[in-house]
């Protein structure tokens, strides 16, 4: 009979905030996103420079500098993404990092391609290049507007 009295509740309670240590990891995360993101657009321009010395001459140490660099720039990829999850971005940054994970591999896959299907490797490398500018991008506007807010 108690229980017939009890008030309704219309709406439901504020969650609480995540716990300081669960922010901090996340605050990190988004650093690490896009420390990661500007190293991923560097690590195309040397790429760029790289293949561009070994056309113009340079030898084969230029050539594997590319190789090594592209390798390194792939794992890169792999880990914006990573560090996507751990600060749990918005829903745009995450299907932007998950892509630009996606379209790296696909990217060094066609670097075995020969004649026409080879000649989307620098092309998928442009593609490499502006999602990683658009997450930094995103990132940048992040920061500024939390700043904002901090000060408002």
């Amino acid at each position: 009979m108690n229980d017939a009295h009890a008030p309704i509740e219309i709406a439901p309670a504020r969650r609480a905030r995540a716990p300081r240590a669960l922010r901090t990891i996340r605050a990190a995360g988004r650093q690490a996103h896009l420390a990661l993101a500007l190293a991923v657009i560097v690590g195309v321009f040397v790429q760029v420079y790289l293949i561009g010395a070994y056309f113009f001459g340079a030898g084969l140490g230029a050539l594997d500098a590319h190789r090594t660099a592209g390798w390194t720039v792939h794992g890169i990829e792999m880990l914006v993404f990573v560090a996507a999850l751990v600060a749990w971005l918005p829903r745009i940054d995450l299907l932007l990092s998950g892509l630009l994970a996606v379209i790296g591999t696909v990217q060094v896959a066609l670097a075995g391609g020969h004649r026409w299907v080879g000649g989307l490797h620098p092309l998928f490398a442009l593609v490499v290049l502006g999602l990683a500018a658009a997450l930094a991008f995103h990132a940048v506007g992040r920061r500024r507007h939390a700043r904002l807010l901090r000060t408002s």
